[in-house]
């Protein structure tokens, strides 16, 4: 069983948004995740939370992003009661049979997330 986490400050993230826009958001999420994180009513927490998240699994990993691991290689979705996820977008990113949970949140100040990864 393997744990990665995550903290990303929002102002950072707003910033960012700000001067780049949709093409920040571009370099890291997919189109499925930008189209969910724009819908949100807290538009920056969600950007940050999915980052968070992301960081958290290649963390949980063990890889980075590294060795065929890049940003746009899962996705973070919600399921039908919100709660986060992961989708594989690269095949063979995740042995057979590994379990993944993650779980996010976020404050005025920051967004943390945590990935736990068993069967790798």
């Amino acid at each position: 069983m393997e744990i990665g986490v995550d903290i990303v400050d929002l102002d950072r993230i707003e910033k960012l948004f700000s001067r780049y826009g949709v093409t920040f958001l571009q370099r890291f999420l997919t189109e499925e995740e930008i189209a969910i994180c724009l819908h949100k009513p807290q538009v920056i927490a969600s950007i940050a939370g999915r980052f968070a998240a992301k960081e958290a699994v290649v963390k949980a990993l063990g890889t980075g992003f590294s060795g065929g691991v890049h940003w746009k290689s899962f996705a973070i979705l919600n399921d039908e009661r919100g709660r986060p996820y992961v989708r594989p977008v690269d095949t063979g990113l995740f042995p057979p049979g590994c379990k993944m949970k993650i779980s996010i949140a976020h404050d005025r100040h920051a967004a943390v997330a945590t990935a736990l990864i068993d069967g790798i």
